[in-house]
């Protein structure tokens, strides 16, 4: 089992897609990015307001091509990112899902611990 991995759906203009955050996401997120795996913490720290849409959507990408979908099919990373800060309680939401795959804990177990 995957321990760096979190699958859950992030809403953007009314309309769901699947965000699959894995070693694979976080992969294609430091190449595009030109981050090293070690310094992607450190990062989202510094920059949250950059770093939380681009994790999302890189999770987002990570879903569309794991089920060999057309990514094309997706919104812009600037349009993902327009509704994700537009809403302060989704950047919350959204952080502690991004800090629940990083970290590698079970989702099941943080919703039970609320």
């Amino acid at each position: 089992m995957n321990q760096l991995s979190g699958k859950f759906d992030v809403l953007i203009a009314r309309k769901k897609y699947k965000c699959h955050l894995s070693m694979n996401a976080f992969r294609i997120l430091c190449e595009k990015e030109n981050l090293k795996f070690n310094d992607m913490q450190s990062w989202m720290n510094k920059e949250p307001l950059d770093a939380v849409p681009k994790v999302i959507y890189y999770g987002m990408l990570n879903h569309v091509y794991f089920q060999n979908e057309d990514a094309s099919k997706l919104p812009s990373l600037d349009y993902v990112s327009s509704h994700i800060l537009d809403d302060m309680t989704s950047l919350e939401d959204y952080s502690k899902k991004i800090a629940i795959a990083f970290g590698g804990e079970d989702q099941k177990e943080d919703e039970g611990k609320k």
